[in-house]
């Protein structure tokens, strides 16, 4: 019976330990582990992500695990296995499926059809009120929103999570990949001091053994851009340096192509073309068509500066045509633009005039309104060399009316992100008291537990108590009646 009253005991305080415990991803042990092997030996990283995911029941965390896991495989070149269905009665496990078919989606570069996903997964998370969850499809939306283009959106998106992400109890989300987004979002809408600002954010939460070659990388593209080449050139050499150790050639090779851009815009052009050739031969196997089309468009710009202009106009082709599997239509765009350069200074203004515009056109098709603006300036160039007065006046109006366009359009965006804030604000006003009850209702239930906990342990203590006593009773009473029994024998 003692023994049962012990196991009891035990059983108890381990559920009471269980309720408290960290997860697996917060211990800081798995996390050293885990950033050690992501540079070591990648299996063994991928390995323990799955083994975590195994161990959880559908949730938040599982769904934060898989899609750690979905990134981790599909960065490698390698596709993804759903563990999950569409059509599962968990709602978790649906989240997971729908999350991670956004993940598919956005790695097709199909935009729209991601961000129609995330919303049906917040529908569907919308009767779960799990705030880890919610900064996370919160997260997603600012992902998407920044690659479509919508900045003020994306941004607004990624405040959202960090403040959702500030209040949670969670530790297993990374606040720094919010900010890194939100640093994006920023630079999109061209507040490049805002967007530093929030990488040196996202840095400020990194642990001694967190791997911040995206940091590193982010932080050199806005010096580069803000025109501070030295510490651009510092911040390039750290990412490639951590890349070269994780030994992943599509990121290798990325970073040396920035390193390049930074050594063009630096003049120091044999560098910058020692650095983007040693890319390519990087991205020879690699089927990341955008990389492949970056590392000719640089190059070609850098065999431009060095007045190499046939050279120059076969890499610009080549980029053009690592292009037509995966476009991207900025760097099309631009490729046009730097081809049609190259013509002009050729004395060739007829196939420059052609080139611009096709720059034009594909501008047009975009919706790409900068692009636009500097095709028709360019434009206005060659016609005014060629003097086409007419037509060279007829492309500077086009061309400051595209800027006023440009401008009335940020604008616009600014106040639909405005009124969409506010909108928000005022849903979460109408929510907060609805949500308050089922925290304080939630609290209620914990202290409860603990209470009822606690009492089964008095009981088992109490019980305990009397056991021993009666016990001790009866043992004293069975000594007390033995020498009588002895004495009587002796009468006789």
């Amino acid at each position: 019976m003692l023994r049962k009253f012990g196991l009891l005991i035990s059983g108890l305080l381990l559920i009471n330990f269980s309720l408290s415990a960290k997860t697996q991803m917060e211990d800081e042990e798995w996390q050293k582990q885990y950033h050690h092997n992501r540079v070591a030996s990648p299996h063994s990283a991928l390995a323990m992500l799955k083994e975590v995911y195994l161990t959880i029941s559908p949730s938040a965390e599982r769904i934060y695990v898989a899609t750690r896991i979905h990134g981790f495989v599909t960065r490698r070149g390698d596709s993804y296995t759903h563990q999950t269905s569409e059509h599962s009665k968990n709602p978790y496990e649906k989240l997971e499926w729908l999350i991670l078919k956004s993940m598919d989606l956005d790695d097709k570069g199909e935009q729209e059809k991601t961000l129609a996903t995330i919303k049906l997964a917040q529908i569907t998370a919308a009767t779960l009120n799990d705030p880890d969850l919610d900064a996370l499809l919160l997260l997603k939306q600012c992902k998407t929103n920044l690659a479509l283009g919508n900045y003020f959106i994306s941004e607004f998106y990624c405040q959202s999570s960090i403040k959702q992400l500030e209040k949670t109890s969670s530790h297993y989300i990374d606040i720094k990949w919010a900010y890194r987004l939100l640093a994006l979002s920023y630079q999109g809408s061209s507040n490049l001091e805002a967007a530093l600002t929030a990488n040196e954010k996202a840095l400020s939460f990194s642990k001694p053994y967190d791997i911040n070659d995206t940091s590193y990388s982010n932080i050199a593209t806005l010096l580069l851009n803000m025109g501070h080449l030295s510490r651009a050139e510092e911040y390039g050499k750290k990412a490639l340096d951590i890349r070269i150790k994780r030994n992943i050639p599509q990121k290798i090779a990325q970073s040396k192509i920035l390193l390049a851009k930074i050594n063009l815009t630096l003049a120091k052009y044999d560098k910058a073309e020692s650095l983007v050739r040693s890319a390519l031969e990087g991205l020879q196997e690699s089927t990341h068509t955008y990389s492949t089309s970056l590392a000719y468009y640089t190059l070609g710009s850098i065999l431009h500066k060095k007045e190499l202009s046939d050279e120059a106009i076969e890499f610009l082709l080549l980029a053009l045509k690592a292009q037509e599997r995966k476009s991207n239509a900025t760097l099309t765009i631009n490729i046009h633009q730097s081809l049609s350069q190259i013509y002009l200074e050729y004395q060739n203004p007829n196939k420059a005039l052609e080139y611009i515009e096709i720059a034009i056109e594909k501008s047009k098709t975009a919706q790409n309104q900068i692009e636009l603006a500097n095709s028709y300036l360019f434009q206005s160039k060659i016609q005014e060399l060629t003097q086409d007065y007419k037509d060279a006046l007829e492309a500077q109006k086009k061309y400051r009316e595209t800027l006023d366009l440009i401008y009335a359009k940020n604008t616009r965006k600014a106040y639909e992100a405005l009124e969409f804030r506010n909108s928000v604000i005022k849903t979460e006003g109408a929510l907060i008291e609805t949500l308050q009850k089922q925290t304080n209702q939630q609290l209620n239930f914990n202290q409860n537990k603990y209470l009822f906990v606690l009492i089964l342990i008095i009981i088992a203590m109490v019980f305990l108590a009397i056991t021993l006593r009666s016990s001790h009773w009866l043992k004293n009473k069975s000594t007390a009646v033995k020498p009588l029994t002895d004495n009587s024998n002796h009468c006789r």
